[in-house]
């Protein structure tokens, strides 16, 4: 069978488009030619596709009918319109079925199917290009479609190597990598990354802090690694402020001292060389000055234009969100470091350097900190403030660093959906779920107790809502542990995990007493139920679980874990057993119909904020 290939030259994409073009193309490919491709070519002026082993047709499909029931009314309809006698239909499941065979994959119908998968891409950011109106990342500048050696759309020739080869042609689908190679071009981007890191390596020890790497591969079609330097005077600089120009303006990678490495596409290596020395050397002496400017402010001089700078749009400036930082830190046991960190945590916000590097907010206003004779402790919490700050991302090492990073992520999403700003679908421009994430993990993995009060309105229940991901128990147990009254997010967290691991006749004597308890009182219906009369408890049975309950209370008020307030709780299964089949809770007497329910409410009242909604769990 034959090979097929489907190439799209363009103007130079971005590598965002590259990945995204590379997740969809194989989705596309199944869909519209009904076969897996054999390879992708993901680059900077080029997708393409290679099928190998192209079958002679589309797959035959299975068309879902009218139900069997209603044959006689519309089967005859069903099979005509897919081209079928009736007697071919077959029966599934209760319904008619059409077996529609496959099309010849060849000639228009494998240009339309093709064209398909190239209109079938969509970029986060596109373009109209020309007159068609037809959307693309960038303008399409070439197509190479081949079929064997046969030309199926186009002249049969690629592109080269920009500025160093131009037009070549392609013998056929087979010679697609052989030919670009020759001309300059390695099509396959996991060999570009192979070369480049191989290139690297022979550098020396390198690194790559701002994960750039992902995008150099799809910077250059053939990658050559060369070592630069630049004034050893720089070296004076913190280390992330000389290489945050290095890599977020120029895409290089530090090797340490005073040497990077830069990625080239071609040219001759002396002349690349300089040119990139030259431009790492003016960004680095721009971030200097800009240094030094800041410095000579000084952190508190930084501090103190805070009231001018607003946070975002509705939440005020940061001063005030400086002023409910401290208010935060407090509330969560943080001392003076802690509340001084807090003071200073924007600072940086007014800074420069900041505004021209991002990136570095919070590890440079620790820089001024350290300057300006700040302790470590303070100087590390500003520079952890906004850790973890992506999935999998390490905690804050320091205890302060744990408090101002759990007070910055609530006051963000306390402000945020104060004012309606929810994230909506995929959209989340505050980056509000990684800061709920971020809250759970410090609760649950840095053991910081975080209050639940201190979370506001909707903004609770979306961060308890993220345990549900990040605790390896089923969510069911977790939202049982959510409607408790324990007082802080580390707290509903465990709850669930002793829930999850209880013994199942441990679980079901206590899902039952609450179950119970609690669908009687709801069925009541009766509200404004006034607290138990112990004078109307007649029945041995309703007096025993009035006592148990007393001692259940006691029991679960002493409870140092979560496993011995289980305990204390199963104190209630015995004697409620004999009072559901001793007692009549819905008594003609209304006053003693009252108490019982009562009674009733109140133990489930006293499971629920101790254990949490154990009817969330199914049984």
């Amino acid at each position: 069978m034959p090979t097929l290939l489907l190439e799209i030259g363009c103007e130079e994409l971005p590598a965002g488009a590259c990945y995204e073009a590379e997740a969809q193309l194989p989705e596309l490919v199944r869909t519209h030619l009904g076969v897996e491709p054999t390879k992708l070519y993901v680059g900077p002026r080029r997708l393409a596709v290679r099928v190998d082993d192209l079958p002679e047709r589309t797959p035959d499909t299975s068309v879902k009918g009218p139900p069997e029931a209603r044959r006689e009314q519309a089967a005859a309809g069903f099979a005509r319109k897919h081209g079928l006698a009736e007697d071919e239909l077959e029966v599934r499941d209760g319904f008619l079925w059409a077996r529609v065979p496959g099309e010849e994959l060849r000639g228009e119908l494998l240009l339309d199917r093709m064209r398909r998968v190239v209109h079938g891409l969509a970029f986060s950011k596109s373009m109209r290009w020309d007159e068609s109106g037809h959307l693309f990342a960038r303008p399409i500048r070439w197509a190479c479609e081949k079929l064997d050696e046969e030309t199926l759309w186009g002249d049969g020739t690629s592109f080269g190597r920009r500025f160093l080869a131009g037009e070549v042609e392609v013998a056929s689908a087979q010679a697609y990598e052989e030919t670009l190679r020759a001309a300059g071009v390695e099509p396959d981007a996991a060999e570009r990354e192979r070369m480049i890191r191989e290139g690297l390596d022979a550098l020396g020890e390198w690194s790559d802090p701002a994960g750039v790497l992902r995008e150099v591969i799809h910077l250059v079609e053939w990658p050559f690694v060369l070592e630069g330097r630049f004034d050893e005077g720089y070296l004076s600089l913190p280390e992330r402020v000389v290489q945050a120009p290095m890599q977020k303006d120029q895409r290089y990678f530090p090797l340490g001292g005073n040497r990077f490495a830069v990625v080239a596409n071609g040219g001759e290596p002396d002349i690349v060389r300089a040119g990139h020395e030259n431009v790492l050397e003016s960004r680095l002496e721009d971030a200097s000055f800009t240094f030094e400017r800041d410095v000579k402010q000084g952190i508190d001089g930084l501090a103190s234009e805070l009231a001018a700078i607003t946070f975002f749009a509705g939440a005020g400036s940061f001063a005030d969100k400086t002023e409910r930082l401290v208010g935060l830190v407090e509330r969560l046991g943080g001392g003076e470091a802690s509340r001084e960190a807090a003071r200073l945590a924007k600072a940086d916000q007014a800074a420069e350097l900041v505004r021209e590097f991002p990136e570095l907010e919070g590890y440079i206003g620790a820089e001024y900190a350290r300057l300006a004779g700040y302790p470590e402790a303070v100087c590390a919490a500003i520079e952890e403030q906004y850790l973890p700050d992506a999935a999998g991302a390490p905690l804050p090492a320091s205890e302060g660093g744990r408090i101002l990073s759990a007070a910055d992520k609530i006051d963000n999403l306390n402000v945020a959906f104060g004012l309606g700003r929810r994230p909506t679908g995929s959209r989340d421009p505050l980056g509000l779920r990684r800061d709920a994430i971020g809250l759970c993990r410090l609760a649950v993995e840095g053991g910081l107790t975080i209050p639940r009060e201190l979370l506001e309105g909707d903004a609770r229940d979306f961060v308890e809502e993220r345990l549900e991901g990040l605790l390896d128990v089923p969510v069911e147990f977790v939202r049982a542990a959510r409607a408790s009254h324990v007082p802080d997010l580390g707290a509903v967290a465990e709850l669930a995990r002793v829930l999850a691991t209880l013994e199942d006749s441990r679980l079901d004597r206590l899902h039952t007493v609450y179950t119970r308890a609690s669908n009687i009182v709801r069925k009541a219906g009766e509200d404004d139920l006034p607290e138990v009369r112990p004078e109307l408890l007649v029945e041995d049975a309703e007096k025993g679980v009035a006592e148990a309950q007393d001692r259940a209370f006691a029991g679960l008020g002493e409870a140092a874990s979560f496993d011995e307030a289980v305990a204390a709780a199963e104190e209630l299964a015995d004697p409620l057993a004999r009072f559901f089949d001793e007692v009549l809770v819905m008594a003609e007497d209304a006053e003693l119909r009252r108490n019982r329910l009562r009674l009733l409410h109140d133990v489930r009242d006293l499971l629920r904020d101790s254990l949490g909604d154990l009817a969330q769990i199914p049984r």
